[in-house]
């Protein structure tokens, strides 16, 4: 992915692009917070993730996009606003689903902020590997009782 689709994908996940007729801009990361807009998708945190790291050398030089941090900072505000604020937009989301959309929005906002900072990659990205970790043992495990 080049720095340029790490930002389009971005301003997709933000639903802040002005392509609204792009199934993109529907199926991301905040356009699936709509009321009855359908699951949550993980492969969306992770791409939101891996663009932020494509744009770390942005989000840490001494300017900055703006576009880009208010596309970061719109994914994480209008989470926490809709999704889990009391009388938030979307109230049927379930309390697992907001645990794991706190999870997912505090560590693009720990990394962002270690980015900001100018932290380097492995301090800023170690929630996030971590994640990756705990998601891949649990996958396993799930994968070994089945076989059970």
């Amino acid at each position: 992915m080049t720095k340029n689709e790490a930002q389009e994908v971005l301003s997709f996940h933000s639903c802040r692009n002005t392509n609204v007729n792009d199934p993109r801009w529907e199926y991301g990361f905040v356009g699936r917070l709509r009321p009855s807009s359908g699951e949550l998708n993980e492969d969306n945190f992770i791409q939101i993730m891996e663009s932020i790291r494509i744009l770390k050398h942005d989000l840490s030089a001494d300017t900055i996009d703006k576009n880009l941090v208010y596309d970061i900072i719109s994914i994480i505000r209008l989470t926490r606003t809709w999704c889990v604020s009391p009388g938030g937009l979307n109230n049927n989301v379930t309390d697992h689903d907001q645990d794991k959309l706190l999870t997912w929005v505090g560590i693009i906002e720990k990394t962002l902020f270690y980015l900001l900072d100018g932290a380097d990659e492995e301090i800023a990205f170690q929630d996030y590997e971590c994640y990756l970790q705990d998601s891949s043992e649990q996958l396993l495990k799930a994968e070994m009782l089945r076989v059970i």
